[in-house]
């Protein structure tokens, strides 16, 4: 068994290499949280070599920690995103559900939301990262310029011909062919489009601080045609996934 710690009235902290000073009372104001349950005796809290208590954390970031268990204040717009992880982190439960209210917040839960319909979107955007920086090595141009195919749906084939494994591609009358550097598809909601994706990618990206343009491409250039012995009722089946081209400017910032 631990033996109980007690603490001064008056507490010294050190918190990632910054010093404060403030009250027991203060620190153990919210007792389901990480700093009520180590300032409650219960557990040896570290001390560093001067005495003060060590807590393994963002200096910077604490003070709108302490000021919220001092005086309920809440940090400003331009800080919650980063002090939201603070409150999560010490379990501030009071300070995390009023963090979610604000903007940027319930604009970030929106998203992740709204990206969780696409079951494996993450991988999406790692493979155009992983793509790029290949493509980057070799480039001697001011851009870099990937094929993106999506589809929301696969729909049944008419053609038992049809290779449903063929490598989606992009032509025009004035480009050359241009096949498919990253697919994704399809997904949960129907109602979502290729478009809707793409501009959810394009967002990400950008949020990242990439430049990027992109253009709508037209429909994958794969078609089908019915086996030779069907030639009263010829058919030719086209590939319905939709093709963008994602354009990285590296000369603009």
């Amino acid at each position: 068994m631990t033996e109980s710690q007690s603490f001064p009235d008056v507490v010294e902290l050190n918190v990632g290499g910054r010093h404060f000073t403030t009250s027991l009372l203060t620190l153990t104001k919210c007792k389901d949280t990480m700093l009520g349950a180590m300032f409650s005796g219960k557990y040896q809290a570290i001390k560093d070599q001067d005495g003060r208590y060590f807590i393994d954390a963002d200096g910077d970031n604490f003070v709108y920690v302490l000021n919220y268990l001092r005086y309920g204040e809440l940090p400003p717009p331009n800080l919650v995103t980063t002090i939201y992880r603070e409150a999560v982190y010490f379990g501030l439960h009071g300070m995390v559900e009023q963090l979610e209210l604000s903007p940027s917040l319930l604009a970030q839960i929106h998203r992740d939301s709204y990206r969780a319909q696409f079951t494996g979107y993450h991988k999406i955007i790692n493979a155009i990262l992983d793509r790029i920086k290949e493509c980057s090595t070799k480039n001697t141009e001011t851009t870099t310029s990937l094929l993106v195919v999506l589809f929301a749906r696969e729909k049944k084939k008419k053609l038992p011909n049809f290779d449903k494994n063929h490598t989606c591609f992009s032509k025009s009358k004035n480009r050359p062919k241009r096949m498919s550097d990253v697919t994704f598809g399809p997904w949960r909601n129907k109602s979502t489009t290729e478009k809707d994706v793409m501009n959810c990618v394009v967002f990400d990206l950008q949020e990242k601080g990439f430049i990027i343009t992109q253009e709508a491409t037209g429909q994958c250039g794969f078609k089908c045609e019915s086996p030779p012995e069907n030639t009263e009722d010829s058919i030719v089946e086209n590939c319905t996934h939709l093709c963008y081209t994602l354009t990285f400017h590296w000369w603009k910032m």
